[in-house]
């Protein structure tokens, strides 16, 4: 026999011998990114049971065990292959319903982050051990009385601070004497929800705080006019309520 011969057979052998190859990073994300997609779409439209067949085994017990969060529409952030294309962190920014003591209900645009890892050529979800209950307030355990309606689909920690820091002010300070009798503030409401206003008691002695609107809605602006009605003898402080965040906010007066 030519020994020529057998090299390309026993070759050709050992190629079909190696195990499978994971996808390139190209057909990796975009397989990915068409079952985040779907993954996503179920949710929005609560189809849960359907959403599970993309769910890891590991990781059923999880999904169907913690309240579900209330999506109403997502966007596709960010994707990180991980583990030669095998594992995956996802990034999507949804707009969900939140509710807290704090804030009540409301809707908010959140990053949620989410894991994948392929199992029998699919791309699945699943909870890494490490994440388990955290919410966007911080870690809770879930309330053995709650809705079994859940979703593991945990929200990236989202900071309290971050969301009291949507109601802004333009400026912190202002001065007003005999020259400029009065000044203006802009307050803004950027939370997806409606604020409402009031200035809070003690007011400053000598000056007149004028809100021009005292109920703000998604986006919207006003202003706080300040007024030195009689010559005020110090420096103080105007603050403003914000609810149902109960957020104070502050303008610092100055006289010159």
């Amino acid at each position: 026999m030519d020994r020529r011969l057998i090299f390309p057979a026993v070759a050709i052998t050992a190629w079909a011998q190696q195990p499978a190859q994971p996808p390139g990073a190209t057909e990796a994300e975009a397989a990915l990114r068409a079952r985040v997609d779907e993954f996503y779409k179920l949710q929005v439209e609560k189809k849960f049971r359907q959403a599970e067949a993309m769910v890891a085994d590991d990781s059923k017990d999880d999904y169907y065990n913690h309240a579900k969060q209330q999506i109403s529409g997502y966007s596709l952030q960010q994707v990180e292959l991980l583990d030669s294309n095998t594992r995956a962190r996802v990034t999507v920014k949804a707009k969900v319903t939140l509710r807290a003591a704090l804030v009540g209900a409301q809707e908010f645009e959140i990053p949620l982050v989410t894991n994948w890892k392929v199992e029998n050529g699919q791309w699945l979800w699943y909870i890494d051990p490490e994440s388990r209950g955290k919410t966007p307030f911080g870690a809770i355990k879930p309330s053995p009385d709650t809705p079994k309606e859940g979703n593991a689909l945990a929200p990236a920690n989202v900071d309290i601070k971050d969301i009291m820091n949507q109601i802004t002010l333009d400026r912190q300070g202002v001065i007003l004497n005999a020259s400029t009798p009065e000044q203006k503030v802009t307050i803004t409401n950027h939370l997806p929800g409606p604020i409402a206003l009031e200035v809070m008691k003690p007011e400053l002695s000598g000056v007149s705080v004028e809100l021009e609107k005292m109920n703000l809605g998604a986006g919207e602006s006003s202003l706080v006019r300040l007024h030195l009605t009689t010559q005020a003898k110090s420096a103080g402080v105007v603050r403003l309520l914000a609810s149902p965040l109960n957020k104070v906010l502050t303008i610092q007066l100055n006289l010159n």
